[in-house]
């Protein structure tokens, strides 16, 4: 499939990899802080569990539905045009979350302002990909690595100091104000390469995109992306909850325990980028395996703040590890980004949505807490599987 690249706007790598690193910073910190603010509301609306896990839900939902179609009109657009648009649209819809009056309200506001998030996560997926080989693979998770920086540590933090003296409805409209920047930054900064190729229909181009999965690296790193996000969409819809009402902590030890997570995963994506390179594909995989595995079972099973916070450490290094390998193989994959990346972010959000809805519903069933123990045989299922077959294209290069 041919392109055209808008030469004017193309950055060179360092430059572009500077402005890209604060883009993504921004838009993690906008991420976080909505996260932390729709938890707090789902409190003050006494939501119960499982109406958390669908308040949540609704926004990976309609995030997991439309980065397919995200990633047809990011390759015939361009990320740049599409990131300034979606953005303007998550600037107006998501203030009005804040004004809910229910729980069922504020779910059917988070479904309507989640249409803008995958056209904006698309979009600097698709640039990052596109010059990830200019930047260097050692680099691969530094783009996760800032986003979740934002999610993870910066949101949370300025989400409950912005709340605590702004209230939630004034915090949303500063992330509304974050949004409009952000728009006219990601503007200036990401790619303007799309595809030629615009003639054809929204049926036939969504069959090209899942064609896409016929390849089996493209295949298991999107079941991987997908089981991690799936785990790591539990732990952020749930953890303040178990803190709150199944151990009766302070509120402050649940978003602690969240914060020391989303630092872990950070610190892994930027600074074990040569991991990958150094032990090999099948090797880092099988570590991080260990590690989510055993992190699982800490939360699953510890009563304390420090075995909950070890739990988190150890999974999100493993998580961390994870997705530095799934990264750097799609930027190899050499196919066209766009639809790669709207596939990639598809099982993301998936996983985001099984994790936090499925979560819920297994609530009525499960003590919340011992729901970590139920993905521990999924990943052991899985794992043996990807495994053998990457074994398995190994021999066939040879």
């Amino acid at each position: 499939m041919t392109t055209t690249i808008a030469q004017s706007h193309r950055l060179t790598p360092q430059a572009f990899t500077r402005a890209f690193v604060m883009l993504a910073l921004a838009s993690g910190v906008t991420i976080g802080m909505n996260k932390i603010l729709v938890t707090l509301l789902a409190l003050h609306l006494d939501a119960k569990a499982w109406q958390i896990g669908l308040l949540i839900g609704a926004e990976s939902l309609s995030m997991m539905l439309l980065s397919l179609p995200a990633g047809i009109y990011i390759s015939r657009l361009g990320p740049a045009r599409v990131y300034l648009v979606s953005s303007l649209a998550a600037m107006v819809l998501y203030p009005l979350v804040a004004y809910a009056g229910s729980w069922y309200l504020a779910a059917i506001l988070l479904l309507v302002a989640g249409v803008c998030i995958p056209f904006r996560v698309v979009s600097m997926n698709t640039s990052w990909l596109e010059r990830l080989p200019e930047v260097g693979r050692q680099r691969a998770g530094w783009y996760r690595g800032t986003l979740m920086l934002g999610i993870g540590l910066l949101g949370p933090l300025l989400g409950t100091a912005s709340s605590s003296h702004l209230g939630i409805h004034g915090s949303y409209w500063i992330t509304s104000a974050m949004f409009a920047l952000m728009g006219v930054y990601g503007f200036a900064i990401l790619s303007r390469t799309r595809s030629d190729e615009t003639g054809s229909g929204i049926g036939v181009a969504l069959s090209e995109m899942l064609g896409q999965l016929r390849d089996p690296v493209i295949r298991q790193v999107c079941v991987f992306d997908g089981l991690g996000s799936l785990v790591r969409g539990f732990f952020g819809t749930f953890i303040i909850i178990i803190a709150v009402r199944q151990f009766h902590w302070e509120q402050q030890t649940g978003i602690t325990l969240m914060v020391v997570e989303g630092a872990s995963f950070v610190a892994v994506l930027l600074t074990l980028g040569a991991v990958v390179g150094r032990f090999g594909e099948r090797q880092t995989y099988t570590l991080s395996h260990i590690a989510i595995v055993c992190g699982l079972l800490l939360l699953g099973l510890s009563s304390s703040v420090a075995g909950l916070a070890a739990g988190a450490v150890l999974q999100a290094v493993g998580q961390g590890l994870n997705h530095l390998v799934n990264v750097s193989r799609l930027a190899q994959a050499g196919r066209n980004m766009g639809h790669v990346s709207g596939l990639f972010t598809m099982v993301g959000m998936g996983g985001g949505f099984a994790g936090a809805t499925l979560g819920g519903l297994l609530s009525n069933g499960f003590v919340l807490q011992d729901i970590f123990l139920l993905w521990i045989p999924v990943w052991l299922a899985v794992c043996s599987g990807v495994t053998d077959v990457l074994a398995k294209r190994v021999r066939l290069r040879a």
